[in-house]
């Protein structure tokens, strides 16, 4: 747990037996979480063992804790006097001068681990990485449930790609003049590149390639392709949470007969893309180049004029459409304002140093004469906002441009009005609104 899973030794001193039989199997993987104990800097354990690791630990469960068990104890781990371990660190330090093993704290491997995830992996898959070690406190104080047991198992499969052995990540990293040997997973990988298109080598492949026969690289090799294929599907569904269905379709297209996310561990796995993402997003950018939103419709609430409501489900934190007009200085939109009669339709806000305003006022707009965008159709709301305002920077027409875009703030269903927070109230117009009602929903 220590060296092979990166865990604090005070997990290993807390876990309990009740947590240990209701472990789960998940992805290939059996999942515990060591949710009752708290180390001494508030972690809490998540874990994911292979199928091997486990019938050790269920042979030791089984069949020797009994014998040293003397008291009733709920603690997993005890030691020959039958009481629970109380200095693994000290344990781990006696192993390996039993064995003249070059000593290796839990503080060194955890280290580096991290610099290698630093080095191998994406950004989303340091974010599962730093959430496995279980750093901080945030994560910490989080019911180990609420991350998800496939997110575990799936971050355990690709931590196993880092370095060759656990010796290997105690120690530096090799240097660029060393010569890869056989031992090597980071040469295996060299030799046999991880796409999420190829096959893995077969027997014959890694020993003519004079790496060991056995299916240690070779699981591996298939744990770093399962993350690839895994952070590829999810790239096809950064803007919106995909059906089950929708990601099974993707599956089938990309020809995957085996070593791949069901659609229901992706629909599991998904979460909103950050900003960088969203901006480099293609439908985004079609959508908003082309002002094409789908599952939006504009509908005439009569008395309160027209409104935009929601053909289709989203889910929070999708991007739903954008705030579309032409973007002109806050200056330029202030003054707009003292020649309107009734002031709506423009924007402000800031980017960088800048104070801009998008004024969909004018309409319709330059760029799409016959089109009624529908941003520009949302009403407000302070109390029962939906969406929320994102800033982004998008390469609209080969040009950088500023893009108010509008993200679920929660699910929202089918007919549904979407709103947002205009950030006023009727006292925001030194009194001239106090008859504005709507302005405080």
């Amino acid at each position: 747990m220590v060296l092979r899973h990166f865990q604090r030794p005070g997990a290993v001193e807390g876990m309990t037996v009740a947590e240990w039989v209701n472990r789960k199997e998940v992805g290939g993987r059996v999942v515990i979480g060591i949710s009752q104990h708290r180390t001494a800097t508030m972690q809490i354990a998540s874990l994911a063992l292979t199928q091997e690791e486990e019938a050790w630990f269920q042979v030791y469960y089984k069949y020797i804790r009994p014998e040293c068990l003397r008291s009733d104890c709920d603690r997993f781990f005890i030691s020959s006097s039958g009481n629970p371990v109380h200095s693994v660190t000290n344990d781990i330090s006696r192993l390996h001068e039993s064995y003249n093993v070059k000593p290796a704290t839990s503080q060194e491997v955890r280290r580096a681990a991290e610099t290698e995830s630093a080095a191998m992996f994406t950004e989303s898959q340091k974010e599962d990485v730093a959430h496995y070690l279980g750093h901080t406190s945030a994560v910490a104080k989080q019911h180990y449930r609420m991350w998800t047991l496939h997110v575990v198992a799936a971050t355990a499969t690709l931590l196993d790609s880092l370095g060759g052995s656990e010796t290997h990540l105690a120690s530096h990293p090799p240097s660029m003049d060393s010569q890869p040997s056989g031992n090597d997973f980071s040469a295996f990988v060299a030799r046999f590149p991880v796409s999420t298109d190829g096959q893995p080598p077969t027997k014959k492949e890694r020993v003519d390639a004079e790496f060991p026969s056995d299916r240690v690289f070779y699981d591996k090799w298939r744990g770093c392709q399962y993350a690839k294929r895994r952070e590829y599907l999810l790239s096809c569904f950064s803007h919106r949470r995909p059906s089950a269905r929708k990601v099974a379709r993707q599956i089938e297209k990309e020809g995957w007969k085996a070593n791949h996310p069901t659609a229901e561990e992706i629909l599991q796995m998904w979460k909103p893309a950050p900003k960088l993402t969203i901006e480099s997003d293609e439908v985004i950018l079609k959508s908003v180049s082309r002002q094409k939103w789908k599952g939006l419709a504009i509908k005439d609430f009569v008395e309160k004029g027209l409104g935009v409501v929601a053909t289709r489900p989203f889910s929070k934190g999708d991007i739903v459409c954008d705030y579309h007009g032409k973007v002109i200085t806050a200056d330029k939109g202030r003054a707009m304002m003292q020649d309107l009669d009734e002031v709506g339709h423009l924007f402000f806000f800031k980017s960088g140093q800048r104070n801009l305003c998008i004024d969909a006022q004018t309409f319709p707009c330059e760029c799409h004469p016959n089109a009624d965008t529908v941003g520009r159709r949302i009403k407000h709301s302070s109390k029962r906002a939906n969406l929320k305002p994102l800033r982004c920077v998008l390469k609209v027409d080969g040009e950088d441009t500023d893009v108010i875009l509008f993200k679920a703030l929660k699910d929202i269903r089918v007919d549904e009005e979407l709103k947002f927070d205009y950030g006023v109230n009727r006292k925001s117009f030194r009194g001239d609104g106090l008859d504005l009602d709507w302005l405080d929903e």
